[in-house]
């Protein structure tokens, strides 16, 4: 069985991300639990980014750059089918599903006597694999639901006891997990998450295979799942597959033994900045069993961290002796209850932060996602502004950084709720943080929010490949500021993501002045001023600009990609001078029916 059969993962990415040089987690992750299980099947990887960052060349396009990294991935799946059989796992997140599908269909046609057996997975398959199995060349391949070590494994060793006949679907229908098209009809067998107490110690990753160039840190995760689960955008019960049941989504972490084990052995091999990705860090928090068991979880956690910077502080060779954890992602109630009965668990909330620090904990996410109270209860986040302010004031008591998590505008917001937030990111001052504030709620395929927005009479077409709806705002003011600002923040959406970050927290900060500005014009009834608002802020954007092409030109901040920043700062300054134009065309500011104007192609490709 050995000889007959490899395993090739493949990290798609699309034109569209290409700025994001975020590591491979889920692939790799794959693979090192993939060899731990089964050690005599090769296996092997295939990074996208990594191969179009090292085929860039200065004399081509972005565009033809790409075409030419699908070339050598679709190459290289082909040499693997030539020398055996061949499992080829392919990780379709947001945007990728056009990608997948052309790698497919060439493979199959360069391998008709030995095509391999395709395997999809990763969010664009759990959230969409009902749509997707039914399309072709979709129909044809394996689709994993939810988290794919085990159902990866099992696929490989019925794979590899029947080579033969291995492209038969109806021998893998068993597999936990795993969806399949039979006979026009989508066969789900059942759903199962992996026991992370009983994830294999040997499923080690190397270094630069978690390594994330965008933050110059290294990625780990501690845990999987929410401890909260009650998000109306969020589609989280979903994230395992197509079940409510608790045990499909509920927050589960690794076994600490394992997690201060893995990040030693990075440390003695020069690791030193550590990048948390779990969706939530602390866990649940809302009773007092769980309250203690997790507070006493991150106290061991902070200790383990802080018993291996004293290793490295006296070990002899080792230069850098200290790590630090740049990052974690945490809920508001995992810092500040405003429950008067709560005010000792705060005392160890505070505590357990403190000894994070300590412990070389720098910044902390943080799901604020609003400053009106009606917000926060459509959202269903389970807090109160005054928790929220007083959360960010701990944190900054406490001298760590904060990164905030906003959604400004939803499809059922009113005018008066934009102000709230307004005037709550103004006294909190998180407009200069290095953080995206005023996005607009993405309707994910999943959450709550879809039907929300259905009973609304809000809902309109389905976007495929975004896994999410587009809709029509409930407000017409609301709608127009929404577009304008999408308007606006479109010409230097994608130059922000690859700017030092001190020119990002410029940006973001004309963001808001500008949303600001154009509000009042609404709240005042004085819409007729726009233009002229407008006009002011495209002519200090343009100064900004020439600034960062001033800075760049001077060799004043480096980047791995040069080409896309040349790009993208092009585009900018040409977004940015057509700016008027582009709003007056959209009608923005014009008497027109705004349900019509909803509807129109333009605006379903900017609305989301």
């Amino acid at each position: 069985m050995d000889a007959k059969l490899n395993v090739v993962l493949v990290n798609l990415i699309s034109e569209e991300f290409l700025t994001r040089f975020q590591a491979p987690l889920a692939v790799n992750v794959l693979a090192a639990y993939f060899r731990a299980k089964c050690s005599k099947i090769p296996i092997k990887v295939l990074d996208m980014q990594h191969i179009f960052e090292s085929t860039c060349t200065d004399n081509q396009t972005v565009q033809v750059d790409f075409s030419q990294c699908v070339k050598i991935v679709i190459a290289e799946i082909v040499e693997s089918c030539l020398n055996s059989r061949a499992v080829i796992g392919l990780s379709i997140k947001w945007t990728t599903q056009d990608i997948a599908r052309a790698i497919i269909e060439k493979v199959n046609d360069q391998c008709v006597s030995a095509r391999p057996l395709f395997v999809v997975g990763n969010i664009g398959v759990t959230h969409g694999f009902q749509e997707l199995l039914q399309k072709k060349p979709f129909d044809n391949v394996l689709a994993v639901i939810g988290e794919g070590e085990e159902a990866l494994v099992s696929i490989a060793q019925q794979a590899g006891q029947h080579t033969e006949d291995m492209n038969n679907l109806g021998l893998y229908k068993d597999i936990a997990n795993v969806a399949i098209n039979l006979s026009g009809k989508i066969n789900i067998a059942p759903l199962k998450r992996i026991d992370l107490q009983a994830y294999p110690e040997t499923a080690m990753i190397k270094p630069v295979e978690i390594y994330d160039k965008e933050w110059d840190v290294h990625a780990l995760e501690t845990s999987r799942g929410c401890p909260w689960g009650k998000c109306t955008f969020c589609s989280v019960k979903k994230q395992f597959g197509d079940s409510q049941s608790k045990d499909c989504w509920h927050w589960r972490s690794f076994p600490l033994s394992k997690i201060l084990f893995d990040i030693r052995n990075y440390a003695l091999q020069g690791v030193r900045n550590f990048d948390i990705k779990d969706s939530e860090f602390f866990g649940p928090m809302r009773y007092t069993e769980e309250f203690n068991q997790n507070i006493l979880r991150v106290e061991e956690f902070a200790k383990g961290l802080i018993a291996i910077n004293e290793e490295l502080r006296t070990a002899e060779d080792v230069p850098n002796k200290t790590i630090s954890v740049t990052h974690v992602s945490a809920r508001v109630d995992t810092i500040y209850s405003s429950d008067p009965e709560e005010a000792e668990k705060n005392k160890k909330r505070k505590n357990a932060y403190i000894l994070l620090k300590s412990a070389g904990l720098r910044r902390v996410y943080l799901g604020i996602e609003s400053g009106s109270p009606s917000q926060l209860r459509r959202y269903c986040k389970g807090v109160t502004v005054e928790e929220n302010k007083r959360a960010i004031e701990i944190l900054r008591e406490l001298g760590l950084e904060i990164e905030v998590g906003f959604i400004f505008f939803d499809y059922l917001a009113s005018l008066a709720e934009l102000q709230q937030n307004i005037d709550f990111i103004e006294q909190t001052g998180i407009h200069e943080t290095d953080s995206r504030i005023l996005g607009s709620l993405r309707i994910q395929k999943g959450s709550p929010y879809v039907e929300m927005a259905k009973l609304a009479g809000l809902l309109l077409d389905e976007d495929h490949g975004q896994l999410s709806y587009i809709a029509r705002f409930r407000n017409p003011e609301v709608e127009s500021i929404e577009r304008i600002f999408s308007k606006w923040e479109s010409a230097t959406r994608k130059l922000a993501k690859i700017l030092p970050s001190y020119l990002r927290i410029a940006s973001y900060k004309m963001d808001f002045y500008f949303v600001k500005d154009v509000m009042r014009c609404f709240i005042t009834s004085n819409q007729a001023s726009l233009p002229d608002k407008i006009k002011k802020h495209v002519a200090k954007r343009k100064e900004f600009l020439k600034q960062i092409r001033h800075e760049a030109a001077a060799g004043q901040f480096g980047k791995n990609m040069p080409k896309l920043l040349w790009e993208s700062l092009n585009l900018a300054e040409i977004g940015n001078k057509g700016l008027i134009e582009e709003i007056s065309l959209c009608g923005a500011t014009e008497k027109e029916d705004p349900a019509e104007r909803r509807r129109s192609d333009e605006r379903q490709s900017n609305c989301l």
